[in-house]
């Protein structure tokens, strides 16, 4: 039962942090250091890379991963 809710956990906490990253408009770039937040008013372009390589990641692996079995 609780092997079932840790996926479902992890999923729930990673859409949530998209849709803050998205609203307030500081996305999370790595680990913590000075350089990890980047500031959609400071710089636009990081920023919406950063974005998109996350959207590419948060559809592309659970398909990646529904179509290996």
């Amino acid at each position: 039962m609780d092997v079932d809710l840790v996926p479902a956990c992890l999923c729930f906490s990673v859409v949530l942090t998209y849709i803050l990253q998205l609203w307030t408009g500081i996305a999370i770039a790595g680990w913590p250091t000075e350089k990890s937040l980047v500031y959609r008013s400071k710089k636009p372009g990081p920023y919406w890379f950063i974005m998109a390589f996350q959207t590419l990641v948060l559809i592309g692996v659970p398909v990646l991963l529904a179509f290996a079995d």
